[in-house]
């Protein structure tokens, strides 16, 4: 990915597609499975960052402001900002040529003020892909805001985690309405959001064994070898094999064997002399 600055564009993406990545990159960057708790407080963060992810800028999950050096893709859209009347009453002075600054709302010790165009407070990050933006979120988190992460992982506690990322500094909203926000958000997609699914227990490997190992192999007729005869006794011979007479199938007329011509004319003459002595 080049480094260069992209124009502003919202990059609608679901609820359910963002959950799904950003369980596979806290399982990659935390080294277990996170808690479906953790995966949907932080998904709350990022819905309520992005207004339910229908105004994802250019991927921006989490409203990120690029930090000195970025070495990524960069982009400029209007903010709200609300600042201590000392730091607000500074930015209304130092106004670049090409941007803009206006006062939205005053209170006793803040001002909400609204940046345009292209000032250093409304620089954000932005990538080219959901998936380069979710591992980026996510090392973000676990960089500087670990301690507030640790905090969902253990607890589950969606308004623990944001008084935690409020005291690091990660947003200038109101923390109160900016906590109910995030756990009524994480309430809803634990509800609507499909099941995680259980993993499979680990089984040992079943080795498969061969009944042919176990039993011995029969010794094949032409590899048998005679035991050499004992010197006091006489070597006999093996008798021939003996060879079955062929039977004749059934209905099928029995034949004698072929005999000599002369055989033949003494068995005649015999049966004819036996005729004419019968009375």
């Amino acid at each position: 990915m080049t480094a260069r600055e992209l124009p502003a564009k919202a990059t609608s993406v679901s609820p359910a597609e963002v959950y799904l990545a950003l369980r596979l990159q806290l399982e990659a960057q935390l080294g277990s499975p996170p808690t479906r708790e953790a995966t949907t407080i932080l998904l709350g963060q990022m819905a309520l960052e992005t207004g339910r992810f229908k105004s994802a800028m250019n991927y921006n999950l989490g409203g990120i402001k690029c930090p000195k050096n970025w070495p990524g893709c960069w982009q400029h859209f209007t903010t709200l900002e609300r600042l201590p009347i000392t730091a607000a009453e500074k930015y209304l002075r130092e106004v670049p040529a090409d941007a803009t600054v206006e006062v939205v709302e005053k209170s006793d010790t803040t001002w909400t003020l609204r940046f345009r165009g292209r000032h250093p407070v409304n620089r954000f990050v932005a990538f080219e892909t959901l998936e380069a933006a979710v591992e980026h979120h996510v090392a973000f988190l676990l960089g500087r805001y670990r301690s507030a992460v640790e905090i969902a992982v253990r607890t589950g506690d969606a308004e623990a985690y944001v008084r935690r990322c409020y005291e690091l500094r990660y947003f200038t909203a109101d923390p109160d309405g900016y906590a109910k926000s995030v756990a009524s958000l994480a309430r809803e997609y634990a509800r609507t959001l499909p099941a995680d699914p259980i993993p499979e227990p680990t089984r040992p490997v079943d080795v498969p064994v061969s009944i042919a190992a176990t039993v011995a192999a029969p010794e094949p007729e032409t590899a048998r070898v005679e035991a050499p005869a004992s010197p006091t006794q006489p070597v006999i011979p093996a008798p021939p094999p003996v060879v079955p007479l062929a039977l004749p199938r059934i209905c099928e007329p029995l034949t004698e064997p072929q005999r000599p011509w002369w055989v033949r004319v003494l068995v005649w003459f015999a049966r004819l002399l036996a005729r004419r002595h019968m009375p």
